[in-house]
């Protein structure tokens, strides 16, 4: 049975997936966020992180009831629980004074029995089915490694040991002598094991995916990969080695993490979970048919831009994406842009010419927001394309709203100090993660139904080519079909004039004929 948390509709809810279901079933709903599942090694329980109370803790749901039990309340954030083998035990990240660090706390009298490491970020543990060894992700520079703290001798050891690469998600094996680990490259995140027992050994390249999860029985390692911000893929390959074709399942909504037991729920099922059994997947927002010529127009809305205008054919869901961002951050983000509409006969650079912006559809946030120190921009490379995701920081920075970064953001003005490294690269990445309390503004636009744009191949040279600013409400429809919904062709569809290299006085008709010679010989 698997165990997932899905991001859709502006909140992550928990869905469980037993074997022998078509669907998986959606355990947990309402308007805040749960993740980071975890079950219980007797698989009766899954523990997760929540912000229903307020603040991100941490809770025991019941698998047989149904009932939810707090484990943690305090108003710093809290997440991503691992179980000791025993059950007794709980380690999670707990983030306070700017840091993350790694808490043990024990689950019948929740009493904290342990915090560290110091001297580090440390943040989404693991703890060994061997129960004497605990994997974490650290951060002790600009890279993450992944670490094993060793609980008898109170040793950490830095099994990755990668400064030019980033690990991050380890996960022990289910004999606790392997660790599987994530590693983003060129744009494509894969899954790599290594042996705790001879960490001399190269690390073993199983497949793509993020977030790796074990199988019970140790055979399959499950990762997650997102083609776009609104679904995901369940990848399954062979844990003894790479897999050019891993077994794939579809979810509708980003996958943040899963967990994986070989326990089933109970049969008949709990009469709590019964009811939830003809829910599917949640759907991400559905965007209406594509308009037709001339069916919208510009529309004046309530937000400090150039030309505050944008397409009555995406009003309504600005406006949305607008309020559950103002209440999510505590501010109104949306309320001052760079850029709403541009109208048609407004110049532009020769590259912006056919920009989204024309078609009222798009959007581009303020840039201001960066160097004020309210908005990080983090990049998210997909493929062979360079793109971008927003962190908008919460207005409230008690643990209220948001959550910690774990990313370095770009300093795009670092291409202007005058290292070349940094003029070549289009800037570098900033030296620390940002302290505070932020939300993931791009995913949220996503799901509302504004898409991010792909950064041009030139934009290291070319600085209005970044695009991390622009958000576009398409609905399937290309530039010119857009266009049409707010304009006739005639409109914006002009004849290029041709010029001819012929002189302008040349013209046939007015070509005086050649004089006659005489072809007689003198």
């Amino acid at each position: 049975m698997l165990a997932m948390a899905v991001h859709a509709n502006g909140h992550a809810n928990l869905w469980l997936w037993p074997m022998g279901l078509a669907n998986p079933i959606q355990i947990t709903a309402g308007a805040t966020d749960d993740r980071d599942p975890a079950f219980r090694p007797d698989g009766g329980a899954i523990a997760f992180a929540s912000e229903r109370g307020g603040n991100w803790d941490l809770y025991i749901l019941d698998l047989s009831s149904g009932q939810v039990e707090s484990l943690t309340n305090s108003p710093e954030f809290e997440g991503h629980p691992s179980w000791s083998p025993d059950s007794r035990q709980m380690v999670y990240e707990h983030y306070t004074n700017g840091h993350f660090g790694i808490n043990i706390r024990r689950v019948e009298d929740k009493t904290l029995m342990w915090q560290g490491p110091s001297g580090m970020d440390s943040m989404e543990p693991d703890w060994s089915p061997l129960a004497r060894s605990i994997s974490f992700t650290g951060r002790t520079g600009t890279h993450t490694d992944i670490y094993v703290f060793n609980l008898d001798t109170q040793t950490i050891t830095d099994l990755t040991n990668t400064p030019d690469l980033d690990e991050r998600d380890s996960a022990f094996s289910p004999d606790g002598k392997s660790l599987a680990y994530s590693v983003e490259l060129n744009g494509y995140t894969w899954i790599y094991t290594l042996s705790i027992d001879d960490p001399s050994k190269k690390p073993a390249l199983i497949g793509q995916g993020a977030a790796p999860e074990w199988s019970p029985d140790g055979k399959w390692i499950q990762g997650t990969a997102q083609p776009d911000l609104l679904q995901s893929y369940l990848l399954f390959s062979p844990s003894m080695g790479q897999s050019l074709s891993p077994a794939a399942l579809w979810i509708s909504g980003r996958i943040d993490r899963t967990a994986w037991t070989s326990v089933a729920l109970p049969n008949p099922l709990p009469a709590w979970i019964l009811p939830l059994t003809s829910t599917k997947p949640a759907p991400t927002s559905t965007p209406p048919p594509a308009g037709t010529p001339l069916s919208a127009q510009l529309v004046k809305v309530d937000v400090n831009a150039p030309d505050p205008r944008l397409s009555s054919a995406v009003l309504q869901r600005f406006q949305t994406l607008r309020a559950a961002v103002k209440q999510q951050a505590g501010w109104d983000f949306l309320g001052t842009l760079d850029s709403a509409a541009i109208g048609i006969d407004t110049p532009m650079p020769p590259k912006e010419t056919l920009s989204w912006l024309r078609t009222g559809r798009a959007f581009a946030v303020s840039r201001a927001a960066v160097s004020k120190g309210w908005l990080a921009v983090v990049p998210d490379p997909a493929g062979p394309q360079d793109y971008w995701r927003l962190f908008v920081r919460a207005a409230e920075q008690d643990g209220s709203q948001g959550e910690p970064l774990r990313y370095l953001p770009w300093d795009f003005d670092a291409r202007t100090s005058g290292t070349p490294s940094a003029l070549d690269s289009g800037g570098r990445f900033y030296t620390d993660v940002p302290t505070g309390y932020f939300i993931d503004f791009t995913q949220l636009a996503a799901e509302f139904g504004f898409a991010r744009v792909p950064s041009e191949p030139d934009w290291r040279t070319y600085y209005f080519g970044i695009n991390f600013w622009e958000f576009v409400c398409a609905d399937g429809l290309d530039w010119s079909t857009a266009m049409d919904e707010l304009y006739p062709p005639s409109a914006f569809i002009t004849p290029t004039p041709t010029y001819t290299l012929t002189p302008w006085w040349y013209q046939p008709s007015n070509t005086p004929k050649a004089t006659p010679t005489s072809t007689t010989a003198p």
